[in-house]
């Protein structure tokens, strides 16, 4: 099938369907075990049908509810699932374990990838999550990788190119697909290339200029029946990146990742599927302030980090009866490094040496199951759990040192179990389902916040110190969804709240002086007894005349730590409303997004209060045939009438891009 469905799915997971007339439109009819933010079959995203064919990775995701953007320029947007950021989230490419080589997250797993490489983006809300998930509480976010299966389809070819007004940004890739019964092959490349942009009204954002270049290949041979090996190889490198909302830029962002699988249909009585994969990946992060004007400096730095990562999986999938289960153990060995060197503006000095990540070792290895447990046509159980073990410390001789004179006597290396557990009660009735979650988890600290040397935070402007003393994190979560639909009208809504046990943040200690020349003082990663964390979200959508679709979305989310201050980063009421019609080879789109006042900031950690803002934009597309060749032609505008604003997710206030005309020409060859 190589028609693309672009639907949000509801958290009602797992329930097997009414027949299929009885469904809504766009609704899959098959049972799945996580929300699926884009769904699609093995042709991956269709580009096309977007409002926006060229957008990346991290403008597909952002929505209002449950996936958020902490943006600190126009590249790498850092990703965040239930109102929670990388400490809390595990996110995947195709299961694989990938961790960021950059202490002030300036690049996420999400920046190694494109659009053009994926077929779907599956979202664990929550412990709901993918099994190859450790130490996640907030959820999962695994991205999928476009592969054409075994098949019948011969060759295609698809070529992409587009121009953006605001910055100059040019993009444009092409990648081919051949499938046969025994042998699959995908392959391309992508590029993008932006000056800095400017923001509404006119004034450009300086150093929010970046260049990025994505080839990949997906490649599959079926060695007998039910016997499959294949392998994907990712290689991504971006440069000349700004961050305006930093003190630094960066030089270059490397990966290379890589991974080989093998899978066997019906390896025992019951099973239906055994897939085992192991991966590589070497992620090189340089940061760069050379370019910034030298009365902006107030002393040079040198910054490079790296981050490498081994690891495998191995999942069994089965059903019997009115049972669906799975199985699955994974381990992962990952080095994460990153130093800092700075250069006194007076000669005679010389320069300061720090490890900031001091070679930090961390093995981890769980066990995971999960059983989906079908009591009739409308009732489901889903059960899930996995426990974890966990080894992490210094290799580094230096960098043990140096904490050793903050925490005398800590142990190297710390030995952690951590896990949770989930249930899920799923109920189905005429044009109503709902649904009624609880899960309890706990996550070890990440690699900055137990052994972070002296990280300075231009949020808050603080330098932070890493605690190898913090215990293990927990959560209580429950949540809630209800849904009704016809024919033409949908409406969910889903309603989460998760209730933290010695949550990890950091806190002003007196005691320690910052390294950071300007930083206001020293934060120290510390144990609060409670923390709360409330979202909730609701969509709605209509179709009409036959062409036309509405679609309404609305989120909310409130947090606090125990004392009952506001937790950073967390959003006001946003909304969004597009609509969008639809005939024969004609589509338009118009669609306004915005958020109300933050009044529920925390100054404590750098936040202020940011204004209420709505932006529009309008897009139109048309597709012809010329004998082979399918030509998609598309163009729009965003942020229509030049809005000047920033977000609760721009760091330090850095504004968002103003008027930008955008247009885009798609080519396919089938």
């Amino acid at each position: 099938m190589k028609r693309i469905v672009l639907t949000l799915l509801a958290t009602i997971k797992g329930i097997y369907p009414a027949p299929a007339q009885q469904l809504p439109p766009d609704t899959i009819p098959l049972s799945v075990n996580m929300q699926e933010i884009v769904v699609t079959a093995k042709t991956g995203f269709d580009r096309d049908r977007q409002a926006k064919p060229g957008a990346s990775v991290e403008e597909y995701l952002q929505s209002p509810g449950k996936i958020g953007m902490i943006k600190r320029g126009a590249y790498a947007w850092e990703p965040s699932v239930n109102s929670m950021t990388a400490e809390r989230i595990s996110v995947t490419i195709d299961g694989m374990k990938i961790f960021h080589a950059c202490t002030d997250r300036m690049d996420p797993v999400t920046s190694y990838v494109e659009t053009v490489n994926l077929s779907k983006v599956s979202l664990g809300s929550g412990f709901d999550a993918n099994p190859n998930a450790t130490n996640s509480i907030g959820g999962s976010l695994d991205l999928k990788l476009n592969k054409s299966g075994f098949c019948q389809d011969g060759f295609s070819a698809n070529a992409n190119s587009g121009y953006e007004s605001n910055g100059n940004l040019w993009l444009g890739g092409a990648d081919i697909a051949y499938a046969t019964p025994s042998f699959y092959l995908n392959s391309g490349y992508f590029h993008r290339n932006s000056d800095s942009y400017r923001a509404g009204g006119g004034e450009t954002v300086r150093f929010s200029q970046f260049t990025k270049n994505n080839v990949f290949a997906n490649i599959g041979y079926a060695l007998k029946e039910g016997r499959d090996l294949e392998v994907s190889i990712i290689y991504d490198r971006a440069s000349d990146v700004g961050y305006p909302a930093l003190t630094m830029d960066v030089a270059t962002a490397e990966g290379l990742i890589t991974s080989v699988a093998y899978t066997v249909a019906n390896p025992f009585r019951h099973f239906y599927k055994w897939e085992t994969k192991g991966y590589y990946n070497n992620i090189v992060h340089i940061m760069d302030d050379t370019k910034r004007p030298p009365e902006e400096i107030a002393m040079h730095m040198d910054m490079p980090g790296k981050s490498r990562t081994g690891g495998a999986y191995s999942t069994l999938s089965g059903r019997s009866g009115k049972h669906r289960y799975s199985l699955n153990w994974d381990a992962y060995y990952n080095q994460s490094y990153a130093e800092m060197t700075m250069y006194s503006n007076n000669p005679g000095e010389i320069p300061m040496f720090m490890l900031t990540w001091g070679d930090i070792r961390t093995a981890n290895t769980g066990i995971f199951g999960v059983d989906e447990w079908r009591l009739n046509d409308n009732y489901s159980v889903r059960l899930s759990g996995k426990l974890s073990f966990q080894r992490a410390g210094m290799a580094s001789d230096f960098g043990y040192e140096s904490l050793l004179g903050y925490y005398p006597g800590v142990e190297r290396f710390t030995n952690r179990a951590v896990g949770n557990i989930a249930a899920r009660y799923l109920v189905r009735a005429g044009n109503w389902d709902g649904g009624l979650s609880v899960g309890y988890g706990s996550r070890a600290p990440s690699v900055s916040e137990a052994y972070g040397f002296f990280l300075f935070n231009t949020f808050d402007a603080y330098d932070y110190l890493g605690n190898p003393h913090l215990k293990n994190e927990s959560s209580l979560e429950t949540s809630a969804s209800l849904r009704w639909w016809n024919h033409v009208f949908e409406a969910k809504a889903e309603v989460s709240h998760f209730y933290f046990n010695n949550y990890i943040i950091g806190k002003p200690d007196a005691g320690f002086y910052h390294m950071t020349l300007g930083a206001t003082g020293v934060k120290v990663y510390q144990n609060l007894p409670h923390a709360g964390l409330l979202n909730t979200s609701l969509l709605l959508k209509y179709r009409f005349l036959d062409f036309f679709t509405l679609n309404g979305k609305a989120a909310y989310a409130r947090g606090r730590d125990g004392d009952g201050s506001n937790l950073p980063l967390i959003a006001p009421f946003e909304y969004g409303v597009s609509l969008r019609f639809g005939k024969n080879r004609f589509v338009a789109e118009g669609s306004i997004a915005g958020a109300a006042r933050q009044t529920a900031f925390s100054p404590g950690y750098g936040e202020d209060e940011t204004g209420r803002y709505t932006a529009a934009g309008f897009s139109a597309g048309y597709s012809f045939k010329v004998r082979k060749l399918v030509f998609n032609l598309k163009a729009g505008v965003e942020n229509l009438f030049d809005t000047y604003y920033s977000t609760y997710a721009d760091w330090k206030n850095i504004p968002r891009k103003g008027r930008n005309i955008f247009v885009n020409l798609g080519i396919n060859l089938n």
